[in-house]
């Protein structure tokens, strides 16, 4: 029986006596509660109130809806407090897959959730493979380049993070210093994978001879190694550049400001340890976070 708010009306009343106490504690007109009473009457076949001087009087039928109310009530209460205490004690995994460079600037946040929720471990996968949500390979996916169109993922943007060309002083010490005329004279790294949402690792093939890439790697962080090992010249983050005292940036014309991107999938936003991780990326200050 597809009855369920009437028969709250009806338990409120068996409860409350009057048309106005049980209108004001389900926040509806005093029509609306005799209305639903009506509807219940008539789909059960039966009387479930006598009314009198002193209000609304239950019939046994009503006494048996007020028994059911109390019990459904105290279910639902237990319920809540069940729920609630889950979401206070979250403990499992969360698994989070983005390029190492911004384990950097997700690491302050991964602190606050980890010290409010300590029971919780982190699995960051450091992979330029686009992970699939709907089928759990993460919980969060972190994406630089054009804004994702996948239409069963929520996107939302994070921040823009800036890239540039960098040398340590090590390289320099060994090779000199490198210039916008001498670059094929000198040593780069480089991703292997040539992906489109990475133009400034394409900048690297399309403006330098194949023999002056020097090192290749499917890692971020292992390139980034390189460079500050004098290895050879590459990118990075501008950030990472101003955090390192050896690493120089190098002037080029081209410029890229990449827009960063949070994904989860729509069915799962409302997991409570995925919604309370976005809570604290939200309250960060570095984040410029809103719904995409």
């Amino acid at each position: 029986m597809d009855k369920w708010t009437e028969l709250r009306t009806a338990y409120k009343l068996a409860k409350l006596g009057t048309l106005s106490a049980t209108a004001s504690a389900i926040g509806v007109h005093r029509s609306t509660v005799m209305r639903h009473i009506d509807v219940l009457e008539a789909s059960l076949s039966v009387k479930l109130f006598q009314r009198n001087d002193r209000g609304y009087i239950p019939t046994e039928a009503g006494l048996e809806i007020m028994r059911l109310g109390e019990v459904t009530d105290d279910h639902f209460t237990q319920l809540q407090a069940k729920l609630v205490n889950q979401e206070q004690d979250l403990s499992g995994t969360l698994t989070v897959t983005c390029v190492s460079e911004m384990t950097r600037l997700l690491m302050p946040s991964i602190k606050e959730y980890q010290v409010q929720y300590p029971a919780m471990c982190i699995d960051i996968i450091g992979d330029l493979r686009n992970f699939n949500l709907e089928y759990g390979e993460a919980d969060l996916a972190i994406r630089a380049g054009p804004k994702p169109t996948t239409l069963d993922n929520i996107v939302m943007p994070l921040l823009n993070v800036e890239v540039a060309l960098c040398v340590d002083r090590s390289y320099i010490d060994t090779f000199g210093m490198p210039r916008t005329d001498n670059l094929n004279e000198h040593r780069f790294v480089v991703l292997r994978e040539r992906v489109e949402h990475l133009p400034w690792n394409e900048w690297i093939f399309d403006n330098v001879q194949p023999q002056n890439i020097v090192i290749k790697s499917s890692n971020h962080q292992v390139l980034h190694d390189a460079i500050l090992q004098g290895g050879g010249i590459g990118f990075t983050t501008v950030e990472s550049i101003q955090a390192s005292p050896s690493l120089q940036q190098i002037e080029i014309p081209e410029q890229w400001s990449v827009p960063i991107w949070m994904l989860v999938h729509r069915d799962m936003i409302n997991l409570p340890k995925i919604r309370k991780f976005i809570d604290i990326l939200k309250s960060q200050n570095q984040w410029d976070f809103s719904l995409g």
